[in-house]
């Protein structure tokens, strides 16, 4: 279990899983919402200990691009279909365009 703890007037959780600890701001100054957010911050940091997720910043670029392209996004279908299109053209190592405009849009 969790344990809230406050620095600087700013609550925080320390959660210790398998000999890992993780301390994480809670970004509130109030006891009442810190322990409403207790729960909800203490089963996500203990998936991100876990493995079960894995945050943005450890994925390889493919995984980030799997992970954008499944992702809901509130744009037309045009606009969808090419960032696909760069994006999967960037992974498969091709060539960026010759015309200037379709160059400028790749990049």
């Amino acid at each position: 279990m969790g344990s809230l703890y406050k620095n600087n007037g700013i609550w925080y959780i320390a959660i210790t899983y398998n000999g890992n600890r993780k301390c994480q701001s809670l970004k509130t100054k109030d006891i009442k919402v810190a322990k409403q957010l207790k729960p909800y911050e203490e089963s996500a940091i203990i998936a991100k200990l876990s493995g079960l997720t894995k945050s943005n910043e450890n994925l390889d670029f493919a995984e980030l691009v799997e992970r954008f392209l499944k992702a809901n996004h509130d744009c037309s279908d045009a606009t969808f279909q090419l960032n696909r299109h760069i994006l999967t053209t960037y992974l498969e190592g091709k060539a960026l365009p010759t015309n200037p405009t379709s160059r400028a849009i790749h990049i």
